[in-house]
């Protein structure tokens, strides 16, 4: 009994120990502001380009790209090229055993060698007048059709690339089962990227033909430009189609992905642009608080165009001013402050 009377007040004067501690830990705290000012960061202002844009998704492909499918039942022979080769025109990729018996490819191969030797013959005969036009002409064409099934039949055996590029895609190894219609490889050349976006009807009017773009995947970015915008809406998809082309020379982003897409509507150059945390707002507005001599001055601004976390500031800032970036709800108007340095130049990105 005796030993919680004592602690009772024991117990009070530490409280009260304690709370005196605190004021006077808050009291020092204010001190150190009013003398050595409260610690801020700053930035200094310059003009520089302020861009608004709108924003999609889509898949890039190659501005040629073209894929070829089997056009006979078998097994794979032999794979000529592997995926990222270059690979030219015509050159063949795919082969199938030339025994195959949908593709007769031994009995073309001899009608259209017996076709021109017989055309050979007739075409001189004909230029000696030994014969009639009309024996000419039908030598001809007999020729003509023999050696359209000799090519056929070459390219079902013989599968080659479509257009110059490189293979982006194979889907077969040697010894597969293929089956007519399978799909073997895709030639792209993807030097240069295309792009189609659905635009909605309250943002066509803001694309034209030739501003610039920017696809951007996985922390690469290439530019572009428009080069084609519908003049009428899809009925299905209720938007229209805004074609973009992008000049991808370095590879640094594959064909077939899908990326992020901007297409800059306007460009102002020479402004001042403000982060959308560094403005602050009141009753009486929007201001931003600026290094003046080491004090905090409050600076009302009027705000412009605003693109995604950005401002364009119309009026009350100028390039040189120090903008307090860091800090900003320890100050008020005219508070003394202490810079810590150069918060670094605003960069401009959807943070």
């Amino acid at each position: 009994m005796n030993k919680l009377r004592f602690a009772a007040p024991l117990l009070l004067i530490m409280m009260l120990v304690g709370c005196q501690k605190e004021t006077v830990a808050e009291k020092n705290l204010d001190d150190i502001y009013n003398e050595q000012g409260i610690p801020v960061k700053t930035r200094e202002l310059v003009r520089e380009d302020f861009s608004t844009y709108l924003s999609f998704t889509s898949s890039l492909k190659g501005i040629k790209e073209s894929t070829e499918s089997a056009m006979v039942a078998d097994t794979v022979e032999s794979v000529l090229a592997e995926v990222g080769d270059f690979v030219e025109k015509d050159q063949i990729i795919v082969q199938v055993p030339k025994n195959n018996p949908s593709a007769n490819y031994y009995q073309a191969r001899a009608a259209y060698v017996a076709a021109e030797k017989a055309f050979r013959r007739i075409e001189s005969l004909y230029k000696s007048n030994g014969i009639s036009r009309q024996e000419y002409d039908n030598a001809q064409t007999q020729y003509s059709v023999s050696r359209a099934n000799w090519n056929n039949v070459q390219d079902m055996v013989d599968v080659k690339a479509p257009i110059s590029g490189y293979i982006t895609r194979l889907t077969v190894m040697e010894s597969d089962n293929i089956a007519p219609g399978d799909v073997l490889f895709t030639v792209s050349n993807y030097d240069q990227l295309t792009a189609v976006v659905k635009v909605a009807d309250h943002e066509i009017r803001q694309i034209e033909k030739g501003q610039r773009a920017f696809a951007s995947w996985e922390g690469n970015k290439i530019t572009g430009h428009v080069t084609r915008v519908d003049l009428s809406q899809d009925s299905k998809t209720m938007a229209f189609a805004v074609q973009v082309q992008f000049d991808n020379s370095a590879h640094v982003i594959p064909s077939g992905i899908t990326a992020d897409i901007d297409i800059e509507t306007s460009l102002n150059p020479d402004s001042i642009v403000l982060h959308r945390r560094e403005v602050l707002e009141d009753k009486e507005g929007r201001f931003v608080y600026l290094d003046k001599e080491d004090k905090a001055v409050r600076t009302y601004v009027e705000l412009g165009i605003r693109q995604g976390m950005y401002y364009q500031v119309k009026d009350g800032l100028h390039a040189g001013d120090k903008l307090i970036t860091e800090g900003l709800t320890m100050v008020r108007n005219d508070s003394p402050i202490r810079n810590l340095g150069d918060s670094g130049r605003l960069v401009l990105s959807e943070d």
